[in-house]
C-alpha cells in the first residue's frame, strides 16, 4: 500500500492532486455516476466543479421551434443541477450551458480555466459512436490535453484497486505518476501485455512462456524505477500476460474486483491501436472499471515533476 509521507525521489514524485474538474454531461442518466464522482473528487481534492452542457445545434431539427424547445429544456435543467449542486456541503461549483459540438465545447472550457481533469459518464455496455456522449467521449480520448475519466462504476473509494496499464514508453510514465499523485491511497497494480517471439519454435514452451513473463516483470520494474523513483516497484503488483490486450486484462480486472484502469493516450502503434481503434471501444464495453485516459503531454503534474519524453 502506498504511504504518501514516503519521498521516493525528491521532486520525482509530489502529492499533487487536481484543482479544477470539468463535467461534461448530457443531462442524462447515464451521467448520473460520473457527477457523482465528479463531486466526490472535487470534495475530496478541495477541488472547484465546473459543470458543462453543450448543446449540438447540427444535431437537433432544423425545425426552430424545436432547437427553441430544447435550448430551454436544456437551461432549465442546467438550473436545477445548478441548485443540487449549490447545496453540496463543501463543494464550490459553476453550472455552464455552451453552444457547439460537445468535445469542443468541453476541451475549450477546460484549457480557457485550466482544468486538470475531465469527468463524463458512459452507460455500460454501449458502443463508443453510436450516441452522442459515446462520440464525445472518444474524441476526448484522442485529443485533450488532459486526463479523461470515463466513470462507469458507483462511488469510488480513494483506497481503491486501481491498475495502470503500460507499454514501457514515456506515455505510460505520466499515466504510472497520475496514478501516484491522484490516488495515493489506493491498492496499485502495473499491467504489461507480451507477445512472447520464437514462441512455436521452443522446445519447452510453457517454460519458454515463464521466462519471457519473469523478464517483462524485471522491465516493468525497472520501468516503475524510472518513473516513480527506487521505491515504486513495492509500490507495484506487476501483473504480464500475453495475448490480445483486453482479453488479457479483462480476467484481472474483474478477479481482482478493480475500480479503475489507467491508460496512457500515446506509444507504440499497438498502444495506440488499444486506446484509440476498435480496442477502445472493447476496454469501455467489456472492462468492469473505470477508465482513466491520460494524455502523453499531461502537464498537471505540477510541482516541478519532470516531463517524461
Amino acid at each position: 500500500m502506498f504511504n504518501p509521507s514516503l519521498d521516493v525521489s525528491g521532486d520525482a514524485v509530489v502529492n499533487q492532486i487536481p484543482s479544477h474538474i470539468v463535467f461534461a454531461t448530457d443531462f442524462t442518466a447515464r451521467c448520473d455516476r460520473a457527477q457523482d464522482r465528479a463531486v466526490q473528487l472535487a470534495i475530496e481534492w478541495s477541488a472547484s466543479l465546473t459543470a458543462v452542457h453543450a448543446i449540438d445545434d447540427a444535431g437537433i431539427a432544423a425545425n426552430a421551434s424545436v432547437r427553441h424547445a430544447h435550448q430551454i429544456a436544456a437551461r432549465r435543467k442546467a438550473k436545477r443541477l445548478r441548485e443540487d449542486l449549490a447545496g453540496i456541503e463543501g463543494l464550490r461549483s459553476s453550472v455552464l450551458v455552451k453552444s457547439g459540438r460537445p468535445a469542443t465545447v468541453v476541451q475549450a472550457l477546460a484549457t480557457r480555466e485550466r482544468a486538470d481533469l475531465i469527468v463524463t459518464g458512459l452507460a455500460r455496455s454501449m458502443i463508443l459512436g453510436v450516441l452522442p456522449m459515446g462520440s464525445t467521449v472518444m474524441t476526448l480520448a484522442r485529443s485533450s490535453i488532459v486526463p479523461v475519466l470515463v466513470v462507469k462504476k458507483k462511488l469510488l473509494d480513494t483506497r481503491s484497486r486501481m491498475l495502470v496499464a503500460t507499454d514501457l514508453t514515456a506515455s505510460s510514465s505520466t499515466a504510472l505518476q497520475v496514478a501516484l499523485n491522484w490516488f495515493p491511497n489506493g491498492q496499485h497494480g502495473l499491467f504489461h501485455v507480451i507477445d512472447p517471439p520464437y514462441r512455436m519454435w521452443a522446445e519447452d514452451k510453457a517454460a519458454y512462456l515463464r521466462q519471457v513473463e519473469q523478464f517483462a516483470i524485471d522491465e516493468c520494474a525497472r520501468f516503475a524505477v524510472e518513473a516513480a523513483g527506487a521505491a515504486a516497484p513495492n509500490r507495484f503488483d506487476i501483473t504480464v500476460r500475453d495475448g490480445d490486450v483486453v482479453d488479457a486484462l479483462r480476467p484481472v480486472v474483474d478477479q481482482g474486483d478493480l475500480d479503475l484502469v489507467i491508460v496512457g493516450t500515446h506509444g507504440r502503434a499497438d498502444v495506440m491501436n488499444f486506446l484509440l481503434g476498435s480496442v477502445s471501444s472493447r476496454i469501455v464495453n467489456e472492462i468492469e472499471s473505470d477508465v482513466l485516459v491520460v494524455p502523453p503531454s499531461f502537464s498537471g503534474l505540477r510541482s516541478g515533476m519532470p516531463t517524461l519524453g
